[in-house]
């Protein structure tokens, strides 16, 4: 069965590095079918890491809804309109089905071929050595396409009084069968979490394949399960660090690439161990990496600050985006947002252009509240962007400047600084 690794929304760089040196521990370790892959957009601090190391980037997914194609039973075989009747008879009763789906010569579904369908031929005696083409065919009322997610037909197709449903591609082409049953079974991939563990966080579509394991370094806010799982998580500035960790567990070095993916992870969510999240983990297990990858922590910090900015390669709509979480506190929704930035004049001239993108942002999520918090990890300090609910920005600790942004000295973590002040001030 395929596994996917995936982080939360909107990955920052740990997320998708996590991802990525997990997935090739879980290969050596044993598991067959593993892919790490990326819930959204690939950002461009992401594409260095992997282009400096020289290793095929995650795959970026919108989302991991079941969907038909993922259901086609490859065993139901399908029937060439230009096929003898008396072949076709032939094929479907060696296939054990009550029915086959049929092709014309360009490919597109024209029916079922059915026996209940072709009685009055039988009957009088017609000749079974026409093409299937010519004979009675069984139109389905529900021809399924491809790209169907599954939780959109589940309902109508377990209703449906037949048990073969033929699917198609966008140009009406036969691409097989999926049979009743299947609507029942298990989702055919399952996922492990990397970086986060709430839902809401996670790639549309968590919420219908089954989680059997989380790597993460947050609060724990997950879901009950209905089988145990694997449940890695510790007070640390990376879920990198717990990843090199794991290898290390398990008697496995990474490989000079891996290493360093792991090693731009911590880096970059510690602030090269700025960050008050930091613990002594993190630089001994940074330590380690940096022995197996030849390269400093320093020098891949350097080359990740490098990359230009989300506020000047990005449009406002997308730099908001580009680190977001989405929370649900004391029955608020709302997000919360984090971009570095060592240019901080660069974000007060296009304030106005990000306050509006907040604003779109909130109607299309009905959110109650957005907070941006743009951050100099050179300076030790951030700045806050807040629009919404204003009963929680007049409790944020936080003093307002000339500008209406809130400052913010020495606050470099939106997990372990910025978060408990939202909640403390819902409640």
């Amino acid at each position: 069965m395929k596994t996917y690794i995936c982080g939360h929304r909107n990955p920052d760089t740990d997320s998708i590095m996590s991802a990525y040196a997990l997935a090739d521990l879980r290969r050596r370790t044993g598991m067959a079918d593993v892919e790490a892959i990326c819930a959204g957009r690939l950002p461009d601090k992401s594409k260095w890491v992997f282009d400096h190391f020289g290793v095929k980037p995650v795959r970026a997914k919108r989302d991991v809804y079941v969907r038909v194609r993922h259901l086609m039973d490859a065993s139901v075989p399908m029937i060439d309109a230009d096929m003898s009747l008396v072949d076709a008879l032939r094929k479907l009763e060696a296939s054990g089905e009550s029915s086959l789906p049929v092709r014309d010569a360009s490919g597109k579904f024209i029916g079922m071929l059915s026996p209940a369908k072709l009685l009055n031929l039988f009957l009088s005696r017609g000749d079974l050595t026409i093409p299937v083409g010519r004979a009675p065919l069984h139109h389905c009322a529900q021809v399924l396409c491809e790209s169907d997610p599954v939780h959109d037909i589940r309902l109508a197709a377990v209703k449906n009084s037949h048990n073969h449903f033929p699917v198609v591609d966008e140009d009406g082409k036969l691409l097989g069968t999926v049979l009743k049953r299947a609507f029942a079974e298990e989702p055919p991939f399952r996922m492990i979490l990397v970086d986060h563990n709430e839902t809401d966080q996670g790639i549309p579509g968590l919420d219908e394949v089954p989680v059997v394991e989380v790597v993460d370094h947050h609060r724990i806010a997950f879901a009950a399960t209905r089988e145990p799982i694997r449940y890695t998580a510790d007070v640390v500035g990376s879920t990198c660090t717990l990843v090199a960790r794991m290898f290390r567990a398990a008697g496995e070095r990474p490989t000079r690439e891996t290493a360093g993916i792991l090693i731009a992870g911590i880096v970059s969510d510690t602030l090269l161990f700025q960050s008050p999240t930091t613990t002594d983990a993190d630089r001994s297990l940074c330590t380690w990496l940096e022995k197996l990858c030849g390269e400093s922590a320093e020098s891949i910090m350097a080359g990740l600050s490098s990359v230009a900015s989300p506020l000047s390669s990005l449009t406002p709509d997308q730099a908001i985006a580009s680190d977001a979480k989405t929370y649900n506190e004391s029955g608020r929704k709302f997000m919360l947002a984090q971009i570095e930035e060592t240019n901080l004049a660069l974000f007060h001239q296009r304030q106005g252009d990000l306050t509006a993108a907040i604003d779109r942002a909130i109607a299309a999520n009905a959110l109650d509240f957005f907070a941006l918090m743009v951050t100099d990890p050179v300076r030790g300090n951030s700045e806050l962007l807040f629009r919404g609910l204003e009963s929680v920005r007049r409790a944020l600790p936080y003093r307002r400047g000339p500008d209406g942004t809130l400052m913010m000295p020495g606050v470099l973590s939106r997990k372990k600084q910025l978060l408990p002040e939202v909640i403390a001030a819902l409640t």
